[in-house]
């Protein structure tokens, strides 16, 4: 995906080139984009469920009361804030957490850029408004050239964050079992030398 910027003009749509024959041009990413909002909905959801888990085992309401008008970037630091205090107080280091959180936010940028891109202007080059920037020189159109290719991408990013996330969550129940199973091995021989 490329990124420019063009200055906005007297007018919010000003600038941003030849839009008329914007539709035959995405007409082939609009299957890509729908992909996408589905698998982000599933990894959002996917957090959901685990940050329910945190506040409390037996009912997701308290979660929900929460988390139910909570961005998803909002939810992603706090699912840090629970994880790290969690690691801390085992002590434990598990490498694929260094690279998950960063996962987490990069997916919810790339899911805005697609969601929240103005289609309908799309130029003859294939760059679709993304946002205003307010910049150095002023207010600009923040353009990004989507693909079929680029579209893809993201969707395959956004499933390798799912996986990565079950993934650490599996690695920390593991560990979770294997603590528990030391600590009750340490009571049974204490038990026995009693």
């Amino acid at each position: 995906m490329k990124i420019k910027k063009v200055p906005v003009g007297q007018y919010m749509l000003e600038n941003l080139g030849d839009t008329d024959d914007a539709y035959e041009y995405i007409e082939g990413l609009i299957p890509w984009i729908g992909e996408i909002v589905v698998a982000f909905n599933g990894l959002e959801s996917s957090l959901d469920s685990l940050l329910c888990e945190t506040f409390s085992d037996r009912s997701d309401q308290k979660g929900l009361l929460v988390l139910h008008s909570m961005m998803y970037s909002t939810k992603v630091d706090l699912y840090k804030k629970f994880t790290e205090d969690f690691l801390r107080a085992f002590n434990w280091e598990i490498p694929i957490y260094k690279t998950l959180i960063p996962l987490l936010k990069e997916c919810g940028d790339l899911r805005n850029k697609v969601v929240h891109a103005n289609w309908e202007q799309t130029n003859n080059d294939g760059y679709t408004q993304i946002k205003y920037k307010l910049g150095a020189n002023g207010l600009d159109h923040e353009l990004c050239r989507f693909s079929a290719e680029s579209l893809e991408m993201i969707f395959k990013k956004i499933h390798e964050a799912r996986h990565a996330l079950s993934d650490f969550e599996e690695e920390c129940q593991a560990r979770i079992t294997e603590w528990n199973n030391d600590v009750a091995n340490k009571n049974n021989i204490r038990n026995r030398s009693e």
